[in-house]
């Protein structure tokens, strides 16, 4: 006669029933779905995405500034260079830049730092034409990338990010400098502008919500202050899943 178990797990007088069995066979399953999910290395496409969820989120910042026709001091638009708010203009070097013991203040250079003095100015008539001038100039270049390869050429993306600003700053400052062709061509393709900043924001806010470790390699971006590089990883806080809160790492755009 075959001796019966003294403890039956699925058995009503054994210490465990179906039901816990389940409960704990689910708990391992959890932890090691979180544990598969606690790590992440960052992808090219990480890399990408941050990069453009950085600029993008630059664009939003300054864009009511630059509206209102003002500059923060060694603020930077590509193609013009670094704003210093007391000179009212643009420059190579950002405000304060150290070379072989002298400081760049104000377009000139200095045998000693001098503090910032404003945060921020509008700027003179002669700095707007740098402006309008590297507007035309970038919307030539558009032209002729877009003639030399129609099918491949974007007409939209943050590319147009560096153009709007400039457009944005000119807009503010109407009634101080007189507006050329650069202005004048800018105002019919602003709209197209817009619309590939805002394809691209839309782009990274999907990419952040279907990528909970890319939400977090930004998370951890931010708070060292490093950019974001292929192959770096980043571990989450026990628990972490696909359902979870972006949090503090979700794009903060703006309107």
């Amino acid at each position: 006669m075959k001796k019966s178990s003294r403890f039956n797990p699925l058995n009503s007088k054994g210490v465990l029933r179906w039901s816990t069995v389940l409960i704990l066979a689910g708990g391992a399953a959890g932890l090691t779905g979180c544990d598969r999910g606690v790590r992440h290395v960052a992808t090219d496409k990480d890399v990408e995405m941050a990069a453009t969820q950085s600029e993008i989120e630059k664009l939003d910042a300054a864009k009511s500034k630059l509206s209102n026709g003002e500059v923060a001091n060694n603020f930077h638009i590509p193609g013009v260079g670094y704003y210093h708010a007391e000179a009212r203009d643009f420059f190579e070097h950002p405000y304060g830049f150290s070379q072989e013991g002298r400081w760049f203040i104000n377009g000139v250079w200095r045998n000693e730092n001098v503090p910032e003095a404003l945060a921020v100015s509008r700027p003179s008539p002669e700095a707007l034409k740098k402006v309008e001038a590297a507007l035309e100039k970038e919307q030539r270049e558009q032209k002729v990338a877009a003639n030399s390869n129609p099918s491949g050429y974007q007409s939209h993306g943050f590319g147009m990010g560096n153009t709007l600003m400039m457009y944005w700053l000119l807009s503010g400052n109407r009634g101080f400098f007189s507006p050329g062709a650069g202005f004048s061509q800018a105002s019919g393709q602003a709209g197209n502008w817009q619309r590939g900043v805002d394809s691209q924001r839309s782009a990274v806010s999907s990419y952040a919500a279907a990528n909970p470790g890319y939400q977090r390699m930004v998370a951890q971006s931010r708070a060292s202050g490093m950019a974001v590089k292929s192959g770096q990883s980043v571990r989450g806080g026990f628990g972490a899943t696909r359902s979870s809160s972006i949090g503090s790492s979700r794009p903060s755009f703006g309107s």
